[in-house]
């Protein structure tokens, strides 16, 4: 069994400020950045999977289906002053792609992650993790507060990664969303 997420990458000036930031906040702050993936992302789920060979096939006609979407960060969250994140607004259009990817990999995988389950997702780019202590966070969160970071950004890929043996974890086949005619394909499953 391998463990494998469904997450899509940011682009362009985004993907260039939030790996600046990540350098900020660990050198100021010694706050880790996301160290086990280096690329700024998204995050839709995660699972366990025997056959990735099959689950990729599936994957591109899930991906042949979908449009490009877009995010819009609104501000910060945290999570236990350990984890610094920049939230992401529930569209309904961030909802649908996050509740197909769910469908899809709970037809095909096993030990979704539950934080990532429709009913308990919260979208967010993290920050940092593993903040050292909480007078570390405090500083660290006024810093970024007094930024007020705010950005939309349509992305255009979904990625499937998966977790190595050395802790890392890497992308496994991207996939570029480009469906111009999805719509029908949209509304018969958002009408499920």
């Amino acid at each position: 069994m391998e463990t494998i997420g469904i997450v899509s990458n940011l682009e362009g000036q985004p993907y260039k400020n939030i790996k600046k930031l990540w350098a900020s906040l660990e050198r100021k702050y010694d706050c880790v950045a996301v160290e086990q993936y280096a690329h700024p992302h998204v995050s839709f789920q995660a699972a366990r999977t025997s056959d990735i060979r099959q689950l990729k096939r599936d994957m591109q006609k899930l991906t042949s289906r979908i449009k490009p979407f877009e995010i819009e960060v609104c501000g910060l969250l945290h999570f236990d002053k350990q984890v610094i994140c920049l939230q992401i607004k529930k569209t309904g259009e961030l909802l649908q792609v996050h509740k197909w990817i769910n469908r899809f990999l709970e037809a095909r995988c096993r030990d979704l992650f539950g934080y990532y389950r429709p009913e308990n997702w919260i979208p967010h780019l993290t920050l940092a993790q593993r903040v050292p202590a909480e007078r570390v966070f405090q500083k660290a969160w006024a810093e970024l507060e007094d930024s007020r970071i705010e950005f939309r950004q349509r992305l255009h890929n979904l990625c499937m990664v998966r977790w190595c043996s050395d802790g890392k974890i890497r992308i496994s086949k991207r996939y570029e969303l480009q469906a111009a005619g999805a719509g029908r394909w949209a509304r018969r499953q958002a009408a499920r």
